[in-house]
């Protein structure tokens, strides 16, 4: 049984081909059935309630967790926290970073141009209301960090460095052990944050190898349903770190002028949380878990980044006025590939793939500051999934010759 099978939407639309899955993923026979069951025979809602159902949904919301430990090394569930998506995890962590006093005017946080604006903006915020420093490190020519630059901007002032693990526009992994080690080595005080949304879909990201403070990434692309993300931090950190949200669960207790946040980590989930989302997100670990974990998804994806840079090598001879942004080599990423040009306007080749029932995306990708400093308003976005085959990257680029082919 191929993994495909295990995606009920490819039986419902056999001719469509997904490559849309850096945006979010298609989720398994495993997920959907587990949150039918959930919500069908064991839904209530957690804390407090002592009744089968209420202790049904806890044990699943805490199982959960168990499983986020397992997928990315950390040490216990007290470091995982979730939230609407890794968007508002890094929203969350920096606001929480400014309400403690651990971030403010004049202290420095050091971004890549590769970022997702996910991990841009919110720092961006915090230097309109607390003064801080954010400045950008440059990309090699295959789009990797420039550690040369990397090493002059990281100056004495730097309180933060938060990198992207993979780009969600060039596919490249950014190799964070020596990003670590250059930290480490220079100050081990700075805080090291990962936004791994479009690593932890497809390769191990292990924070404490990494030695990671806080980690941020989303279950829908890893085939869980929307409305989780998470947030890993270390223990010892989290513990200092004042939440700048609050409410109900998230405290120990309230008075008319006072209150104390409740422990790790339900302090950063105040109000009632996506319960079925965490179940989901359990069930898509399992599902990787069940198929062979990532040596199985890695072994799969290595095979279509190598059939997608062939036939790119064929294809840029025929269409020489098309740009990959991204390296042509294997290693060192994943398989997301974005191509701009100017033979058609970026919109109207997607509206053509779509009438070939061909799933890309276009347009910027949330990543404005990466096209900006290399002079594209936008591209045409192909990604890859453990569900894909090489049938699909051949017809993606069939279907790109005869659309292209067109407007010449």
């Amino acid at each position: 049984m191929s993994l495909r099978s295990h995606f009920p939407v490819f039986s419902h639309h056999p001719d469509m081909v997904y490559l849309d899955s850096a945006s979010t993923a298609q989720k398994p026979s495993l997920v959907i059935e587990g949150m039918k069951h959930h919500m069908e025979q064991e839904y209530a809602n957690i804390h407090r309630g002592a009744y089968d159902l209420s202790e049904a949904s806890e044990v699943l919301y805490h199982g959960s967790k168990e499983a986020v430990v397992r997928l990315i090394n950390a040490r216990e569930t007290a470091e995982i926290s979730y939230s609407y998506n890794a968007t508002s995890a890094l929203n969350i962590l920096v606001t929480s970073l400014v309400h403690s006093g651990q971030l403010g005017k004049g202290d420095k946080v050091l971004l890549s141009r590769a970022e997702h604006h996910a991990n841009i903006v919110p720092w961006l915020i915090a230097k309109e209301t607390a003064g801080i420093e954010v400045e950008f490190i440059g990309l090699d020519a295959d789009f990797g960090l420039d550690f040369a630059d990397f090493e002059a901007k990281l100056t004495r002032d730097v309180r933060v460095v938060s990198l992207t693990a993979a780009s969600n526009v060039t596919g490249t992994v950014f190799d964070l052990a020596k990003v670590r080690d250059i930290i480490r080595s220079k100050n081990p005080a700075i805080l090291f944050v990962v936004d791994a949304s479009q690593a932890v879909p497809h390769f191990k990201v292990d924070v404490q190898t990494l030695d990671i403070d806080y980690l941020v990434f989303t279950g829908h692309k890893c085939m869980s349903d929307t409305g989780i993300g998470i947030m890993y931090g270390k223990k010892s950190l989290l513990k200092t770190l004042v939440p700048s949200i609050g409410g109900g669960g998230a405290i120990n207790w309230v008075h008319e002028d006072s209150f104390a946040p409740a422990g790790l980590p339900s302090r950063f989930e105040p109000g009632t949380p996506h319960i079925i989302g965490a179940g989901s997100l359990l069930r898509a670990i399992e599902f990787i878990e069940s198929i062979g974990g990532y040596t199985e998804i890695e072994r799969i994806e290595k095979e279509l980044v190598q059939c997608t840079l062939a036939r790119w090598q064929i294809f840029k001879k025929q269409f020489p006025e098309v740009r990959l942004i991204g390296s042509e080599k294997e290693e060192g990423r994943i398989g997301v590939f974005s191509f701009a040009t100017e033979l058609m306007h970026i919109s109207d080749i997607s509206d053509a793939f779509a009438d070939r029932l061909i799933c890309v995306r276009a347009g910027h990708h949330c990543a404005e500051p990466l096209m900006q400093s290399h002079g594209i308003t936008g591209s045409v976005r192909m990604s890859l999934f453990l569900y894909n085959t090489r049938e699909d990257v051949n017809k993606f680029f069939d279907a790109f010759e005869e659309i292209l082919s067109s407007a010449k």
